[in-house]
């Protein structure tokens, strides 16, 4: 399962790349014990046919249909995540920043009204959050889905079309603006276009 996983694919929506290598390895290191064990001429307790069946059937469908989580649901309820460190995208130009670039300096600056009127691109995920709101998001991981935390900015959606469903991906076009809102005046992406984008092959930040 641990080489499967990464062979296909899959280990990207797991965990961070740094940890790629120690998957395979104990991956690799179970496959040679296994062989090892079936060559080895001792005498073993004989496996009941059921549970061998039930082994077997689990890893299939594990492989065949792997489970299809939702970053959204995932990272709901969880605190957001901690951008320490300098807000380097200060130095950007304003359509130049990401998702990360545009909330680390929010948080970092007690005069949001400076950035009023800026130009953003930002793209992400929908996370709807526990009120109802749909938020433009990432996912900031540092170790696994385990340690995962929402990266989101507000968004005031166009009125005209339907909503974005939750966990889809989207690129939003259009400004930084203050709005009120339920928890006081806070910096809000006005959306001027949003356009479906595919998902990408490693849907978070690490």
């Amino acid at each position: 399962m641990l080489t499967q996983s990464w062979a296909s694919g899959r280990l990207q929506l797991l965990m961070a790349p740094v940890f790629h290598g120690l998957v395979v390895v104990s991956g690799l290191a179970l496959l040679v014990g296994g062989v090892m064990g079936l060559m080895a001429h001792q005498p073993r307790p004989s496996t009941p046919w059921r549970a061998a069946i039930l082994v077997l059937c689990t890893s299939l469908f594990i492989v065949l249909a792997p489970p299809r989580g939702s970053l959204s649901t995932l990272v709901r309820h969880r605190p957001p995540a901690q951008l320490d460190g300098l807000a380097a995208g200060f130095a950007l130009p304003p359509e130049h920043r990401d998702l990360v670039d545009w909330v680390r300096l929010l948080r970092g600056t007690p005069q949001p009204q400076l950035f009023r009127g800026d130009p953003v691109q930002v793209e992400g995920f929908v996370l709807v959050t526990a009120t109802g709101e749909r938020h433009l998001a990432q996912v900031l991981v540092r170790c696994c889905l385990a340690d995962a935390t929402p990266v989101r900015l507000p968004v005031q959606w166009p009125a005209e079309g339907p909503l974005p469903e939750q966990d889809q991906w989207v690129r939003v076009e259009g400004e930084m603006e203050l709005l009120d809102t339920p928890d006081g005046v806070q910096p809000v992406v006005i959306a001027h276009g949003v356009t479906s984008i595919p998902k990408p092959r490693q849907p978070f930040r690490t």
